[in-house]
């Protein structure tokens, strides 16, 4: 089985905000390939909230010298859909910033399907004080930098694997 992990950073909440984006590909159970993209959010979009800073370190600094969206997509467009499945921990919020933000370029994205490890973690694992995707990792003995984009697309990979392994289901 191929899967791709996917997160997003964002500099609000506008859904055109993506100002990261992280990519993590597993092949048969093993992390195979990693991607990490800083995006210059279009403008109109590019002011970074307090908040957000606070919880991801990016700054419009960080990114203002950083391709826009459109530069990454062919290439992230195509690993998606090469993927068996595409994942994300709280796939509700990465999946409306990506298809927000292509929208905004006059892109499609392409046809996917997408678990929501967040959602699938409360149906394996019921009755968890909380599902936040640092404490799912810190469970299964995860160790990443929490709310950097590539981090946590892989953290979500592993997630989705040992909860596999939980319930018997092949990565294979």
């Amino acid at each position: 089985m191929k899967f791709a992990a996917i997160d997003f950073e964002t500099a609000n909440q506008a859904d055109q905000s993506i100002c990261a984006v992280g990519l993590s590909v597993f092949v048969d159970g093993a992390s195979t390939n990693s991607r990490y993209w800083l995006i210059r959010p279009p403008k109109g979009y590019g002011w970074f909230q307090d908040d957000f800073i606070n919880i991801h370190g990016i700054r419009h600094t960080d990114v203002q010298n950083q391709p826009e969206f459109p530069a990454v997509a062919p290439e992230l467009f195509t690993r998606l859909a090469a993927a068996d499945i595409v994942v994300a921990h709280n796939a509700q919020f990465d999946m409306r910033k990506l298809i927000g933000t292509a929208a905004h370029f006059g892109l499609k994205v392409p046809p996917i399907d997408c678990i929501c490890t967040m959602a699938l973690a409360r149906r394996v694992w019921p009755g968890l004080d909380g599902y936040a995707l640092n404490s799912l990792a810190e469970r299964i003995g995860h160790q990443f930098q929490h709310h950097h984009a590539a981090a946590d697309a892989e953290a979500a990979g592993w997630l989705l694997l040992a909860m596999m392994r939980e319930k018997g289901a092949s990565s294979q």
